[in-house]
């Protein structure tokens, strides 16, 4: 019953209408009596005959009855259809809005947070995981989420071996899912060093394994020494070596170091070849062309600083003090990469005591490294993966 005949039946009441008026709405009411004794007669009618012996109904009326029912299906399904292609063409539209709205969020800013998010991964797996890199992809998703992936490696002798694959899941900037698929349980395993003034650990079994290993072979070795150097100090070591420092343990004060009598079992430190990020190098803009009536077009590239093979101490330094910040300030998700870390106090101990160095993940010829045993500053080794000839002659 709609508002306005409830407001004439109102004023049918009070007698505010005019007559003309009040005989059209007493038309009608007579109707709506009509209407309700028919409706009453026909509930009657078939309340009879479901509790009587039904009379015989002839052909057609039954195929009236059929029509009608057949009417009825009709039109029901003809109303869910239409219900149901509503709902996916606004499940299609709102899609598309999200997926518009996910774009333009992950490319806001500068840097933009596709852009802070991939950094954050590159920067853990430098970190925290020796000698293993990635180069993350991202893919933006429909409903403001973000993929990365890519490949793990480890570089073994002079090529890069692939261990695994990771992934993560960005919902907004909340890393909601991650995933490490090592190749094997063997390579998920970081290796351990010795933290200078420990006896800890037993390398005997590890140099007598690089002793069987045969003539022509590579391998990864993790070496502790002895005391804490600075960055160029430790560089010189390798300096004329035939084998190469891949990533370096650095000394952050965690305290579990002397409960595991001196075995660094999740080491931090950071990789030969530094970590770049926005703002490290220099860009440099091609010339422009134009590709359309209202569109140019325009490369750039980017240079960064070059670094010492056996120096560039300061320069390394600062760029993993900086790798560290990056963390700090993502420690959400860097500690959910990384979660054997305190970044926080990791970055506090280091600014406060600078950046000294106690390890080194190396890879090179087998005999090569095997020689490190004669080494008076080496205080312990573990041997990681070995592979066949690769090196560079």
């Amino acid at each position: 019953m709609s508002d306005d005949f409830k407001q004439k039946l109102r004023d049918y009441k009070d007698g505010k209408l005019s007559g003309e008026e009040r005989e059209e709405l007493e038309r009608e009411l007579e109707k709506m009596e009509v209407y309700q004794s028919y409706l009453d007669e026909m509930m009657d009618l078939e309340e009879h005959a479901a509790n009587t012996n039904p009379r015989p109904i002839s052909d057609a009326e039954k195929k009236r009855h059929k029509r009608e029912a057949r009417l009825l299906r009709k039109g029901k399904w003809k109303a869910r259809i239409g219900t149901a292609f509503t709902l996916i063409g606004f499940f299609i539209g709102f899609s598309i809005l999200c997926s518009i709205g996910t774009s333009i969020f992950y490319e806001a800013g500068d840097p933009s947070f596709r852009e802070i998010n991939r950094d954050v991964v590159k920067s853990a797996f430098a970190v925290g995981y020796p000698n293993v890199t990635i180069q993350p992809n991202s893919n933006a998703g429909t409903y403001f989420n973000m993929k990365i992936s890519g490949k793990m490696s480890k570089r073994i002798g002079d090529e890069q071996r692939e261990v695994g694959d990771f992934s993560a899941t960005y919902s907004f900037q909340w890393l909601r899912l991650y995933d490490f698929s090592w190749s094997d349980s063997s390579v998920a395993y970081k290796g351990f060093f010795l933290f200078p003034g420990n006896q800890g650990g037993d390398s005997g079994p590890e140099w007598t394994r690089l002793e069987k290993l045969p003539e022509g072979t590579v391998a990864e070795a993790y070496v502790s020494y002895k005391k804490l150097y600075s960055t160029d100090e430790f560089l010189k070591r390798f300096e004329g070596k035939h084998y190469d420092p891949l990533w370096f343990a650095v000394d952050n004060g965690d305290p579990d170091i002397k409960r595991f009598d001196g075995l660094v079992i999740n080491p931090i430190g950071f990789p030969a070849m530094p970590v770049w990020h926005r703002g490290d190098g220099k860009v440099t803009e091609g010339p422009k062309q134009k590709v359309g009536p209202f569109v140019t077009m325009s490369s750039s590239s980017t240079s960064y600083p070059p670094i010492d093979p056996y120096g560039s101490g300061a320069l390394r330094e600062a760029n993993f003090i900086k790798t560290l910040r990056v963390l700090y300030q993502h420690q959400r998700a860097a500690g959910s990469l990384v979660p054997s870390v305190d970044f926080k106090a990791t970055l506090d101990y280091i600014e406060k005591n600078g950046v000294k160095i106690y390890g080194a993940v190396i890879t090179g010829p087998t005999k090569d490294i095997l020689k490190l045993k004669e080494d008076p500053e080496v205080s312990a080794i573990r041997i990681g993966e070995v592979a066949l000839w690769n090196w560079r002659e």
